[in-house]
């Protein structure tokens, strides 16, 4: 029996997360499911557990990687997978009751979209929420204010999603032939490959988006060097896609460098740079004038003077 969703996990050293997140799988009202764990090059005695889970369970799939990265390892499993759908469920991810149903129901409601998604909350290791991902995406926010309904087509969906990288991976759903047809993520693409292949498949097709946080992500520490990756990885991605969105709406274009900008700034900041993080705000702020950015032009400057007279002490 075919099944209607594949979830694809890839996982990697991923075993004090994994069973939570497919007990959330378990916890969906779907039937006509199947799921096709990856592990990326383990050395915490993922793969045993998961071969383990194979045996119990016949609708479950497993490969073995060797550190070949989420993109390569998403793809493999896409090509073996069956579902009409598909979902991506990181190993440190998980799911609320019924967010599949919902998401399965709105599509089939609206056969023009390829792909949909949903908000999501970042919790701590206590389940306690500190926020949600739409709260602080300001271009995407207004483009959802104005839809009263839950679950919605976004108009102009490849503009909104690239003037801000706001869906979580682990909040898709995909129509399986669509995504191989645009030959699944970019593996050259570090970091941001998730980007890159949304707005490649919103360029193809209607996107939907539903309101409601249905997703959980863990909460975690970036390492300072691979927030200087990510950002010129967005610097790659804007290039690539630029063109194209000018002509759907130039706002979207000036709101992506703004946030690059801003991304910047913080990443600045973090570093006690206060000069390179000013320049980069006020960039921001000719890109889309806004409160936040003079606000952060502001603390750029307070940080700048403080400096100034430390330094002469």
């Amino acid at each position: 029996m075919k099944p209607i969703v594949s979830v694809i996990i890839p996982s990697k050293n991923g075993l004090s997360t994994l069973p939570r997140a497919i007990e959330s799988i378990w916890q969906q009202d779907v039937s006509k499911i199947e799921i096709v764990i990856v592990d990326d090059g383990s050395t915490d005695n993922s793969w045993e557990w998961i071969c383990q889970l194979c045996r119990q369970y016949n609708n479950i799939i497993a490969l073995k990687l060797d550190s070949e990265g989420c993109a390569t390892a998403r793809n493999h499993a896409a090509r073996i997978a069956s579902g009409t759908y598909i979902a991506f469920l990181d190993a440190d991810k998980f799911w609320y009751q019924h967010k599949l149903q919902q998401q399965i129901t709105f599509m089939e409601e609206n056969p023009q979209l390829g792909i949909s998604f949903t908000n999501f909350e970042q919790v701590n290791d206590k389940n306690e929420v500190s926020h949600d991902r739409f709260t602080h995406c300001d271009y995407f926010k207004q483009q959802a204010l104005k839809h009263s309904q839950d679950a919605f087509v976004i108009p102009k969906g490849a503009a909104a999603i690239f003037s801000e990288n706001v869906i979580g991976t682990s909040t898709v759903l995909v129509r399986r032939d669509l995504y191989l047809a645009l030959d699944g993520f970019d593996h050259n693409i570090k970091l941001v490959a998730d980007w890159d292949l949304w707005l490649k498949i919103a360029l193809h097709t209607a996107i939907g988006c539903i309101k409601k946080p249905l997703t959980a992500s863990m909460r975690k520490k970036t390492i300072m060097s691979h927030q200087i990756k990510e950002l010129k990885a967005m610097e790659q991605v804007i290039k690539r896609y630029e063109n194209k969105i000018k002509t759907i709406d130039p706002y979207a274009v000036h709101s992506a460098h703004a946030h690059l900008s801003e991304s910047y700034a913080k990443y600045y900041r973090q570093k006690s740079c206060p000069v390179q993080a000013l320049a980069c705000d006020i960039r921001a702020l000719c890109e889309q004038p806004a409160p936040r950015h003079l606000r952060n032009i502001l603390t750029d400057l307070k940080l700048s003077i403080q400096n100034t007279i430390t330094d002469e002490y």
